[in-house]
């Protein structure tokens, strides 16, 4: 029976993370209200509406729900999850691990790349409904400051200590890791409420889980995260279109699977040496007899 209940609590942190979503609307909605009532003695659903529908209206909902995330499912993770926040360098880190997550980013934009591409012809109003959301977002060319924060730092610590660190904690107690990995996966890919980036959401969401398993921290699915937000949000941007011909299609398959091989190898190494590395030192900790 406990295992049910801690499957079940799986469920919470994707129904608190979008409470809190939810509440950090209508808590900006007021304070618009407020001030539209203090500057101009009243207000209209048509300006409500507008102002809802603007970038930057988008962006200050992001920030706050983010920010609350970060304290709130931090806290929890810390103490009813395990979390550790300070960990000893040498037990955590390897460079390797480092490494191959870094060789991994490009494989993981391509792949999802591929996976838009052949959802989008199966479904062209998908890709349609996506590229609207981007754009309401703010996610285009001219992308302001703060939300270039939010993508690339606020957005992956959130949603880290959300999926991979408490939703998956939790499933843990209940699934075999493989399991547990999908779980969250799922609740990842749901979380993003489209089609097309819930595809590819639970796509990575398969891969962040498995870093941050098999490199016993969340720190290495948060390093991946950060990079692969930076890649989607910045290089993208300075490295253009590559167009849409037969040599640039096999050259990002050729990529794709070459970092993601290349890149798992790496981490795999980077594991071994780490957990032989922390051996060798208890070992060496054991006193000898006299």
């Amino acid at each position: 029976m406990r295992k049910v209940g801690y499957f079940f609590s799986g469920f919470l942190p994707i129904l608190v993370a979008t409470a809190i979503q939810l509440l950090a609307t209508f808590f900006l909605m007021g304070i618009a209200m407020i001030s539209l009532l203090i500057t101009k003695g009243s207000f209209s659903v048509d300006v409500l509406l507008n102002m809802f529908a603007d970038s930057y209206f988008s962006t200050g909902i992001m920030v706050i729900y983010s920010i609350t995330c970060i304290v709130l499912f931090g806290l929890y993770y810390y103490h009813a999850c395990g979390g550790e926040y300070l960990p000893k360098p040498s037990k955590t880190f390897d460079i390797l691990q480092i490494l191959g997550i870094v060789v991994l980013i490009p494989g993981a934009q391509f792949a999802c790349s591929y996976l838009i591409g052949i959802v989008s012809m199966v479904f062209p109003q998908w890709l349609k409904q996506y590229q609207d959301l981007i754009d309401s977002a703010g996610l285009t060319s001219d992308i302001t400051i703060a939300m270039l924060c939010y993508s690339i730092i606020l957005a992956p610590i959130g949603e880290e200590l959300i999926f991979r660190g408490v939703t998956m904690r939790l499933a843990r107690r209940a699934l075999p890791f493989w399991l547990a990995n999908i779980f969250q996966a799922v609740m990842f890919g749901i979380f993003h409420m489209n089609w097309i980036q819930g595809i590819y959401a639970f796509a990575l969401g398969l891969l962040l889980g498995y870093v941050c398993e098999k490199g016993g921290s969340i720190y290495y699915s948060l390093l991946m995260h950060i990079l692969f937000n930076f890649w989607g949000t910045v290089l993208e941007q300075l490295l253009g279109n590559f167009g849409s011909t037969l040599f640039t299609a096999l050259l990002m398959l050729l990529i794709m699977i070459v970092s993601l091989t290349l890149g798992l190898v790496l981490f795999s190494i980077g594991g071994k040496n780490k957990a032989a590395r922390i051996k060798a030192k208890q070992f060496a900790n054991i006193p000898t007899a006299q």
